[in-house]
């Protein structure tokens, strides 16, 4: 197997079997960009029962933009091997390859049991010992379940855009990262100091690593995690409470449903709870869905209040706002706004005819969109940043049977390790969960096959009006549970106007790239920026910077 780096091979590898597989990948988000090059930057072996696997790392170049580094696995599967990775997971074929004279192919080596078996040996072989440039560690926990058990099975559970998620016996999980930095990765660094500075119980333990060293510094590959019990994913669980609010839609008349829904509505500062709205209408939307997102709303509330905590820690430590700060998020916005509104008028032929209208009429408000948006700096906001999830929405949600668990820590793929872990508003959370309960919301409606499609056009309307009360169930709690926080404004027209601008960012970002991929889901940002651009602003002044 050592052969397939030598000159001649890694030469091919690295111009034409590498690029080839990895623009075939869905994993690969950079695929859109030019890709200029990809070099072996590093390597290192993974003796395996027979012969080796090799993990790469690879930085990509492209014609824009800075180069990025990726891990891949590399591992030859023997003929037979081969006959089962091409039905099951052709996904995992890098090329065919002659080795000797066995034929078989280059895969990626995760999608073997015995590349999987052997991370896991390397890991639990001592508690932190390093082999040539690989560091390994675990837990004391991992390391007696490894003596205690002498036949670990081994799954492939997930493959994501962001990491290979491996189970073993379902009680330990090892998440390899596709894209790495030199950075501290944000992941295990949230997850670590939540569990163990924090004594914060919703996330997965950590249980042990494997680094790689480039140059004198450490480049986390993988992590290995505690299992949590699994009863799905918080997407799941709310498409499910949607179906059954469909159902009850259709069961009523329209008289009953006019009643239900003429309530109040609350604001994203002063939400209702399900109790404070009329018995018909906590029918309508169902009690369960509610119960689900006042969970989520206190225990993400917990979660901000235990990555505040310690005020000693220079990495988690608040940090208040400034002027300076405010007016660099708005020169962002600026930016954001300029370019969204360019590419909206290039799509608008794109568009369905019952959004057209809504688009063109929020394209004519870009002056109002701005003046909104100016706000965040019209004075000092008296209100701290933190650490926060940065990647925030009901997938990252693990339901346990008794409560949820909260995962995935990486923050904005799109960003490099260094900015996620800049401390920002942990209203951008907040408006991260709201923006997923309208997207999963209309998804529920949108691909129902309980109605005809001239029924779904009747009762569509009712999906913003769910996802309006949901996250408004969830804000309840979660100011509940941040309660004299000192990251939350004490001034109800503060948090207003702060939520709203981190609402609007998204969805003017999310209407964006609908405009550009998805034309039919326009709709659900569209429905957020009206919910917020819905009459005229009053101009605001700029304030001094002192």
């Amino acid at each position: 197997m050592g052969q397939i780096l030598s000159n001649g091979t890694r030469e091919r590898l690295e111009t034409k079997v590498l690029p080839d597989y990895l623009l075939r990948t869905d994993w690969f988000s950079e695929k859109k960009q030019t890709m200029r090059s990809i070099s072996i930057l590093n390597h290192a072996p993974l003796l395996l029962p027979v012969g080796s696997a090799y993990i790469l790392l690879l930085e990509v170049t492209y014609e824009r933009g800075l180069p990025e580094i990726f891990q891949l696995i590399v591992a030859f599967a023997s003929a037979s091997q081969a006959a089962k990775l091409t039905h099951d997971c052709p996904q995992a074929i890098l090329a065919n390859l002659e080795l000797g004279h066995e034929s078989g192919i280059l895969c990626d080596g995760l999608y073997l049991p015995e590349v999987q078996q052997a991370l896991l040996y390397k890991m639990t072989e001592n508690a932190r010992h390093k082999e040539g440039n690989l560091a390994f560690q675990c837990t004391p926990l991992l390391a007696g379940y490894a003596r205690e058990h002498s036949a670990i099975k081994s799954k492939l559970a997930t493959s994501s855009h962001h990491y290979v998620a491996i189970t073993y016996d379902h009680c330990f999980l090892l998440k390899f990262y596709r894209k790495v930095d030199m950075a501290i990765n944000p992941d295990t660094e949230l997850t670590r100091f939540l569990s163990e500075n924090a004594g914060f119980p919703y996330v997965p333990k950590f249980a042990g690593a494997v680094d790689m060293f480039s140059g004198g510094e450490p480049i986390l590959l993988g992590v290995m995690q505690e299992g949590v019990a699994r009863h799905g994913d918080g997407k799941t669980y709310v498409l499910e409470r949607i179906n059954n609010f469909i159902e009850r839609v259709l069961a009523r008349s329209q008289s009953q449903l006019a009643t239900a829904v003429d309530v109040p509505r609350g604001t994203l500062s002063e939400p209702l709870a399900l109790n404070d709205l009329p018995v018909e209408t906590q029918e309508l939307i169902g009690p369960r869905g509610a119960e689900q997102a006042r969970l989520l709303g206190t225990r993400i509330g917990q979660m901000h209040r235990a990555l505040a905590s310690d005020s000693t820690h220079p990495d988690f430590a608040p940090e208040e706002f400034s002027l300076h700060y405010q007016r660099s998020l708005f020169s962002g916005l600026q930016s954001l706004v300029r370019e969204s509104y360019q590419s909206q008028h290039r799509n608008l032929q794109r568009l369905p005819d019952d959004v057209r209208a809504d688009v063109e009429q929020i394209l004519g408000r870009k002056d109002d969109v701005l003046n909104l948006l100016k706000r965040i700096y019209s004075k000092k906001l008296d209100t701290r940043k933190i650490r926060i999830h940065g990647d925030l929405q009901l997938e990252k949600i693990l339901l346990t049977g008794k409560d949820i668990a909260i995962q995935d820590f990486g923050g904005d793929p799109t960003r490099s390790y260094s900015e996620r872990r800049l401390k920002r508003s942990p209203l951008r959370d907040v408006a991260a969960m709201i923006r997923s309960f309208y997207y999963v919301g209309y998804e529920g409606f949108l691909r129902t096959n309980q109605v005809t499609d001239n029924d779904l056009v009747r009762i569509l309307p009712y999906a913003e009006f769910w996802a309006h009360y949901m996250s408004g169930f969830f804000m309840h709690a979660y100011l509940e549970a941040v309660q004299d926080s000192s990251f939350i404004p004490a001034e109800s027209d503060d948090l207003q106007m702060m939520l709203e601008t981190y609402l609007l960012e998204k969805a003017i970002t999310d209407l964006n790239q609908e405009l550009n991929h998805r034309p039919d889901w326009v709709r659900v940002p569209l429905q957020l920026i009206k919910s917020i651009v819905v009459a005229p602003v009053p101009v605001v002044s700029e304030p001094e910077l002192v």
